[in-house]
């Protein structure tokens, strides 16, 4: 039995708890390439070659998206995300940051774009 649930506990099963979260930390929210050789790729620099070839084995070479590992609060996590993105930082990059799927980071995106169009500006303690 695995304690993350989904495709995390699908990792999870194949590399072990600690590992999975150290996925999860580091790529967590992104999409993940799975190579056909462990040897080399940036998977097996988080996690080992090792523990990459069995996850390689397992689920195959090919593109999986990762699910959010959640460690901070939900709030101060969209707060720090929307001030990387108005000072220009790429979906990508706050979505690792601030551990988030980079959907919700459109998203975010999307809501300082209608801010900007709209007369009335949010407030910090104005909650979504």
């Amino acid at each position: 039995m695995t304690q993350l649930p989904g495709i995390a506990g699908e990792i999870e099963r194949v590399i072990g708890l600690d590992l999975a979260v150290r996925l999860l930390q580091r790529r967590g929210g992104c999409e993940l390439h799975i190579p056909r050789r462990a040897r080399g790729s940036f998977l097996a620099e988080i996690v080992g070659e090792d523990a990459a070839a069995k996850l390689a084995e397992a689920i195959g070479p090919g593109k999986i998206v990762l699910p959010c590992a959640h460690l901070r609060g939900q709030f101060a996590r969209r707060e720090e995300a929307k001030a990387m993105l108005r000072d220009g930082a790429s979906l990508q990059q706050v979505a690792l940051a601030c551990d988030m799927h980079t959907r919700t980071v459109s998203r975010l995106r999307a809501e300082i774009e209608a801010e900007a169009g709209s007369r009335q500006p949010k407030l910090p303690f104005d909650r979504p």
